[in-house]
């Protein structure tokens, strides 16, 4: 239980992050394979090398992945609100809670790659300036080098959260079939914009939100699901959809990905074997940390490479990728793990800034002296 992450309103879905555990998986296991193949020194055969920027690209569809899952678990509040009459979404709380769960581990972070990119570079003062662009999210924005590359999706992820609002007022159409049509058209309208501008806004909102869309109509299917909604063709389907979605090749991405994307989600909740693996307790758990995951394992990998390097195999590709994914995955486990528990997980809880408070502020009264009354006896 020290590893299930902590939720607002206490309903925990383990299929959900049973899918990020996949997003985060090709996410670890293409950023491996590109640390091996780019700066190992090691010149692999002509042909295995390549497939590599193709690999590299499919294996970067993780993070598509985990725009829809950010899409559909947005759309909670306002799903709540508008089709299952519950509670008015406090805007105000919205952002707060985005703030006070998501800050503090990503500002860490990267003071910590500073850090350490100061130290193997001998030098800090070059990297204040893009510091303060990824800390206001604004990288994406300049020309500036990064300070950890992969922050650029949670960029594109806070412009969706400014966003979110907005689009949750889909939810206020009563007529479901003017409500889910008025989404598919949106999704289907930034499908084209992508595809259309050949993926010149892709590294920032307007080039990715068919994804976060896709979570939104997720999550209005599934809250008209009922059991016999559930079938075993529904695994048929995931099997098939899954394979497609890292097998397509890269010109059919833009048009092709929000609806495998799609299918996968509801063949998940929807389909009683891939249900069931979703929500084991290991996978699900392990999804569950993938903010850590992401936010941190490019400088485990960095770090670790500089050893595991020497175990690389020149005849074979396949076999030196197996044991870097083995060695380094071991090390990005312990070490991201760590990181959820120690940083990410305390921030998980609504009232940490409330409990902070009230733990300094009884820090910093003066402690009342005590008087201990002696008897005549033991004077």
């Amino acid at each position: 239980m020290k590893l299930r992450r902590i939720t607002t309103h206490g309903n925990w879905i383990p299929e959900i992050d049973g899918l990020r555990f996949v997003a985060i998986a090709a996410t670890l296991f293409v950023h491996i394979l590109a640390e091996m193949v780019n700066r190992s020194g090691q010149t692999f055969s002509a042909l295995a090398q390549k497939d590599v920027p193709e690999l590299v690209e499919r294996g970067g569809r993780g993070v598509l992945l985990f725009f829809a899952i950010s899409g559909f678990i947005l759309a909670q509040p306002f799903l709540r609100q508008h089709l299952l009459h519950g509670q008015a979404v406090s805007i105000k709380a919205f952002f707060k809670r985005r703030l006070t769960r998501l800050e503090p581990p990503y500002i860490l972070c990267l003071l910590l790659y500073a850090l350490v990119l100061a130290i193997y570079e001998h030098h800090l003062f070059p990297l204040l300036l893009p510091l303060i662009a990824h800390i206001f999210y604004l990288h994406n924005f300049t020309n500036l080098p990064p300070i950890n590359f992969v922050t650029w999706s949670l960029e594109v992820e806070v412009q969706f959260y400014i966003l979110a609002p907005v689009l949750g007022l889909l939810y206020a159409i009563s007529s479901t079939l003017v409500r889910r049509s008025a989404i598919v058209s949106l999704i289907a309208a930034s499908t084209a914009f992508q595809y259309l501008t050949h993926g010149t806004a892709s590294w920032n909102l307007p080039g990715q939100l068919q994804f976060f869309l896709v979570g939104f109509l997720l999550a209005d299917l599934r809250a008209t699901r009922t059991e016999s909604t559930t079938s075993r063709w529904w695994d048929l389907v995931s099997v098939v959809v899954w394979v497609a979605i890292f097998a397509l090749p890269t010109s059919y991405t833009s048009l092709c990905l929000p609806l495998l994307i799609l299918l996968a989600y509801l063949a998940t909740f929807n389909g009683p074997a891939s249900r069931q693996i979703f929500r084991t307790p290991w996978i699900a758990l392990t999804g569950g940390m993938c903010y850590s995951f992401y936010l941190m394992h490019m400088m485990v990998i960095s770090i670790a490479f500089r050893l595991t390097r020497r175990l690389l195999i020149p005849s074979s590709l396949p076999i030196s990728f197996l044991i870097q994914v083995i060695l380094l995955g071991a090390s990005i486990y312990v070490f991201c793990t760590a990181y959820f528990i120690l940083i990410e997980r305390p921030c998980m809880d609504p009232k940490w800034p409330h409990k902070l408070a009230s733990k300094l502020s009884n820090l910093s009264r003066p402690r009342r002296a005590v008087v201990v009354e002696t008897s005549v006896e033991n004077r």
